[in-house]
């Protein structure tokens, strides 16, 4: 069986993974027309505080979260390196495990206008295929800003999307304060926040 041609790769600290995650993916995988669509959970983020739940938890959760889904793969390259993970360090190590395939980052609009700050933004700007998506409770992001922020038209793509109102960091208040989070992770995300007590002493970020 041949491999995938063209793949979306989101990737985040999944702090937990959540509904609007999946929602996302599948929808950009359509729009961009990819083979398969692909979770990168990030070991030591360089842009945001650290996790609150450890690196085997959250891959355990994307995981879990992933099951059941023929098109959506999870990829623990991220997760197993050490120190910060940069996505032009991922990007390399992605084209050299898998040549000749076609890879789309994707990014939230709010990420997106982030970019600027990103190690080797100028390189990783010339060389990336982006997905840029606008969802619920973000302010847009349109084809003049994005042109602005340094994307290139011919690579890249705007995308609406659909997704639930929810959050990582509701998620994890919720849990602390004794609330249900059903409809908010998928089943066997929420048997495992309970069962290994994740977030019981709230967002500790």
């Amino acid at each position: 069986m041949a491999g995938p041609r063209r793949v979306a790769v989101l990737g985040g600290t999944f702090d937990p993974i959540h509904a609007g995650h999946l929602a996302i993916l599948e929808q950009v995988r359509r729009s961009v027309d990819a083979d398969e669509a692909w979770l990168l959970p990030t070991g030591t983020p360089p842009h945001r505080a650290p996790a609150s739940a450890s690196v085997a938890d959250r891959l355990a959760m994307v995981e879990a979260a992933a099951a059941g889904h023929e098109r959506v793969r999870v990829v623990d390259l991220e997760a197993r390196r050490q120190g910060r993970s940069y996505t032009w360090d991922t990007l390399d190590e992605l084209e050299r495990a898998f040549p000749g395939v076609q890879f789309w980052l994707v990014l939230g609009a709010d990420a997106a206008r982030e970019v600027g700050q990103w190690h080797r933004s100028a390189e990783l700007l010339a060389r990336a295929r982006f997905v840029l998506v606008n969802r619920t409770g973000v302010p847009p992001l349109g084809e003049a800003e994005a042109r602005r922020l340094g994307f290139d038209p011919e690579r890249t793509r705007l995308v609406d999307v659909e997704s639930p109102p929810v959050s990582a960091t509701q998620i994890r208040r919720r849990v602390a304060a004794g609330q249900p989070v059903e409809g908010m992770v998928a089943p066997a995300v929420a048997r495992l926040i309970a069962e290994r007590r994740l977030y019981q002493h709230g967002d500790q970020r």
